[in-house]
C-alpha cells in the first residue's frame, strides 16, 4: 500500500513548530526531500516558499498528520471520516494446529536473555566501562540462540515482548538479534557475525551517559535536548575505546549508525562512501526496532503490518540493497507459519507480495488459498500463547 502524502499550505505552518517529520516539495510529480527535525522559523518558511513555488505547499506523510492534531497544531488537514465497518468475509471453520512447546522455549529464553542484558547494562552504568570478556560471552549466547531456534519465533519475540519502561537494554538486545540475522543472511563468517552482533548490543551504550530527564522525557524534546541525545553515538564510541575495545568494524558501526547516505545524519554528516557496512546494517536494525517500540503501548502487531510500515519509511536515506535483503529474508522466515486472522480463524502464510506486504496470501485448513484484505487481515502470529478457545473469541 503506497504511503499517502498530504499537501500542507505553507501559510498554515506556524513559526516555532517542531517539525519532527520529513517535509517534501513536489516537482514534476515526484517528491523532493526538504528537511526534518527542524524548528520552523521565518527564514525556513521563506525557503519553503521558494522551493515550493508555484505550489505554495509542502508535503508530509499522512501518518504524521494525526499526531500534529493531537498536539493542537492545525495544519489545515481534516481527518477522513471513519469508514463503516464491514462484516469480515467468512472463511471455513478451521482447527488451529496444536500449540508447539518450541514457542514457550524461545519465549522463555528471550525473557531470560533480556534480564541478563538488563543486569549487564546496569553493571556498565555503575562501572562506566564495558567488560569486554563478559560481553563476548553474552554475544556467543545470542549467536547460539540464532543458530538453534526457529527464526520466526525470535522475530515474534522481538516484535511483541516488550514493556514500556525497559527501552535501552531491550532495544539493544533486539538490535543485536537483528544484526545477527543480517549477518546470517549476508553469510558472514563467525568472526564478522559475532562482531556485528556485538555492534548491535553496544550501539547505544553511550545513552547511559545522557541525563535520564532527557533520555526518558515523555514530552517533545527541545532543540538543545535533541542535540544532547545526538551525542550518544560519540559517547558510545569513547566508552568502548576506554574499555579497551579495538575492533575497527565494531567501533565504526557504533559511531556511524545514525549517519545517512545523503549526508543528513549525525554526528559528522558523512557522505555515503564513508559510512561502513556495519553502520549501514545497524542503522536498519535500529530503525526497525525503534518503529516497533512506538507500538509498545498497543497490542501485538502482525509482522506484516510492521514490515509494511518499515518499508514505507525505511528506504529513505538507508542502503536500499540491504533494506531489500532485510525485507525479503524476513518474508522468507515467515512463509509457512501460521497467523491468526481477524475473523478468528488460523491460516498458513503461502505468499507475500513485496508491493503489498500487509496482506499476504493464506492457506486454510482445507487447502483453500485466500488473499487477506483490509476486511480480513493477519492480526498476529499463532503460537503457544493463544489457545484454540482464545482464537475462537477473537473479533467475535
Amino acid at each position: 500500500m503506497a504511503l499517502e502524502y498530504i499537501a500542507v499550505n505553507i501559510d498554515n505552518i506556524p513559526v516555532g513548530l517542531e517539525l519532527d517529520c520529513k517535509a517534501y516539495v513536489k516537482k514534476g510529480g515526484e517528491y523532493s526531500y526538504l528537511c526534518e527535525h527542524v524548528t520552523v522559523t521565518d527564514a525556513l518558511l521563506t525557503r519553503f516558499r521558494k522551493a515550493a513555488d508555484p505550489d505554495d505547499s509542502v508535503y508530509i506523510a499522512s501518518n504524521y498528520m494525526e499526531s500534529f492534531l493531537k498536539r493542537g497544531v492545525d495544519l489545515g488537514w481534516v481527518p477522513p471520516p471513519p469508514s463503516k465497518p464491514e462484516t469480515p468475509r467468512s472463511t471455513k471453520k478451521v482447527t488451529p494446529p496444536p500449540p508447539t512447546p518450541e514457542y514457550e522455549k524461545v519465549k522463555k529464553e528471550y525473557i531470560e536473555t533480556k534480564a541478563e542484558a538488563e543486569k549487564m547494562f546496569a553493571q556498565i552504568a555503575e562501572d562506566g566501562k564495558v567488560d569486554n570478556a563478559k560481553t563476548d560471552i553474552f554475544v556467543l549466547e545470542i549467536g547460539k540462540k540464532l543458530e538453534t531456534n526457529d527464526i520466526s519465533l525470535i522475530i515474534d519475540s522481538i516484535n511483541n515482548i516488550r514493556c514500556v519502561d525497559e527501552y535501552l537494554h531491550t532495544h539493544s538486545l533486539n538490535v543485536a538479534f537483528l544484526n545477527g540475522l543480517m549477518a546470517k543472511w549476508l553469510r558472514y563468517d563467525k568472526k564478522r557475525h559475532d562482531e556485528l552482533v556485538k555492534t548491535g548490543l553496544l550501539h547505544d551504550i553511550g545513552k547511559l551517559l545522557i541525563p535520564g530527564g532527557i533520555l526518558n522525557k515523555p514530552a517533545k524534546l527541545t532543540k538543545e535536548e535533541f542535540e544532547t541525545i545526538k551525542k550518544h553515538s560519540v559517547f558510545s564510541f569513547e566508552m568502548l575505546v576506554n574499555s579497551g575495545i579495538r575492533e575497527k568494524p565494531l567501533l565504526l558501526g557504533v559511531l556511524q549508525h545514525h549517519e545517512k547516505l545523503n549526508g543528513s545524519g549525525y554526528p559528522y554528516g558523512l557522505a555515503a562512501k564513508d559510512i561502513s557496512d556495519f553502520a549501514r546494517i545497524t542503522s536498519i536494525s535500529d530503525i526497525y526496532d525503534a518503529m516497533i517500540a512506538k507500538r509498545a503501548y498497543k497490542d501485538a502487531q502482525s509482522p506484516f503490518t510492521i514490515l509494511e510500515n518499515f518499508a514505507e519509511e525505511g528506504y529513505s536515506m538507508l542502503d536500499i540493497k540491504l533494506v531489500k535483503l532485510f525485507i525479503d529474508c524476513m518474508i522468507g522466515e515467515l512463509k509457512g507459519k501460521f497467523m491468526v486472522l481477524s475473523d478468528g480463524s488460523v491460516a498458513k502464510v503461502v505468499m507475500v507480495n513485496e508491493r503489498n506486504l500487509k496482506y499476504p496470501m493464506m492457506e486454510l485448513e482445507d487447502g483453500t488459498v485466500i488473499s487477506t484484505t483490509p476486511e480480513l487481515y493477519c492480526m498476529k502470529m499463532y503460537n503457544a500463547d493463544i489457545s484454540a478457545e482464545q482464537v475462537a473469541k477473537i473479533y467475535k
